[in-house]
């Protein structure tokens, strides 16, 4: 019995701290480089890492008129966003990486 204790809770314990995985792809400090879509329809949104000259662009979709307006400011004043959505997971090759249908819009103050 104590053997089986000694390899069943080391086991438990690491199954209770682990991080759980979630299928969503969540990215932050982007610039939105590009907004196109029609009004009440779906708006695609291009977001960039803050780079000079970025080699690549993650688009995400959202047809949510406070998601649109939040990003449509932060695109006007410059600033960068954190964005999740519901893709599988982030791609991480490619020029154009699609992130899914947005979930969440987190607007930074100070980057």
């Amino acid at each position: 019995m104590k053997k089986i204790a000694t390899l069943l809770i080391p086991l438990a314990l690491t199954v209770a701290l682990a991080n759980p995985a979630y299928a969503t792809c969540d990215q932050a400090r982007l610039h939105v480089v590009r907004s196109e879509g029609a009004p009440g329809g779906f708006q695609i949104f291009d977001l960039a890492p803050p780079a000079v000259l970025p080699t690549f662009y993650f688009r995400f979709f959202t047809n949510d008129p406070t998601m649109i307006a939040a990003l449509n400011a932060a695109w006007v004043a410059h600033s960068t966003v954190r964005v999740v959505g519901n893709a599988a997971s982030c791609p991480t090759t490619g020029t154009v990486r699609s992130g899914g249908i947005i979930t969440y819009v987190f607007r930074d103050s100070f980057f």
